[in-house]
């Protein structure tokens, strides 16, 4: 929560040049003449490639409803069993990300309290496209919060339309849920400011957004006009979500009182 600042920090070189000049030498005496032979390494990953199982399945419709809406979607050039991965994606990463958000209500709850200099002393009025971004913050990241919520439900709402569980964890929300781990770990360290949770906020928001618009696209290709429609105003609010973000993260670090370097 608290600003940057000049710190005994002892991971870089430029503070013992002496050792870094015996650790290259040491290399230089060490590293064979020959260059090495990494092929056999990584024809074993191709053959662990090859042989490895998917990271999981789509499992089918639980209902005979379902399995033929997934039918007609086929039938319409659209493809069921991506869109329904995809929309499993988006559970994984919207729960996720209300998760996110509780914990960046904290960080930002601790930096009133603990180091209000570090906050902006005043934000844009508004952002990308006249998204307003001022306000109270604690309220804009509380809706920002209830609104990522609603869309795990839209989300599940929708899986359960087309006829598959959305309890059931299919691969790409496998896969979202360990890429999106990360950032959960940089919003519950202690350690972390709060300019750098916003910062892996943004991350999370440009995939986001990136996320919704790939999944209004497969709803389309699908017939399931509808759902793409309910898709788009998700997205809509993602991109206020995106400009928010954006903008306090900008207001936080050009506002941030710079160190004394000497």
């Amino acid at each position: 929560m608290q600003p940057t600042s000049l710190g005994s920090n002892l991971t870089g070189t430029a503070l013992t040049p002496a050792a870094l000049l015996a650790m290259n030498e040491a290399s230089d005496e060490l590293m064979p003449e020959e260059e090495i032979d990494t092929s056999e390494m990584e024809a074993q990953k191709l053959v662990a490639i090859a042989e490895a199982d998917a990271v999981g399945s789509v499992p089918p419709p639980a209902s005979i409803k379902g399995a033929v809406k997934s039918g007609v979607s086929r039938i319409k050039g659209g493809h069921p069993v991506i869109f329904m991965d995809k929309i499993g994606e988006r559970i994984a990463f919207e729960r996720t990300g209300t998760r996110l958000y509780d914990a960046l209500i904290v960080k930002y709850r601790a930096a009133v309290e603990h180091h209000p200099d570090a906050l902006p002393r005043e934000l844009p009025p508004d952002g990308e496209d006249g998204v307003a971004i001022s306000g109270d913050p604690g309220e804009l990241l509380a809706r920002i919060r209830a609104e990522e919520l609603e869309h795990f439900s839209l989300l599940c709402e929708a899986m359960t339309q087309l006829g598959g569980d959305p309890t059931a964890q299919t691969p790409c929300a496998d896969v979202t849920a360990v890429a999106s781990s990360g950032l959960m770990q940089v919003l519950n360290d202690p350690r972390t400011t709060l300019a750098q949770c916003l910062n892996a906020m943004l991350t999370a928001e440009l995939t986001d957004n990136a996320g919704w618009e790939l999944l209004v696209s497969l709803a389309e290709e699908a017939g399931e006009s509808e759902l793409a429609g309910r898709f788009l105003g998700a997205l809509g609010q993602e991109q206020e979500h995106l400009a928010i973000i954006k903008g306090w993260l900008t207001a936080l670090v050009s506002e941030q009182p710079q160190p004394d370097l000497v």
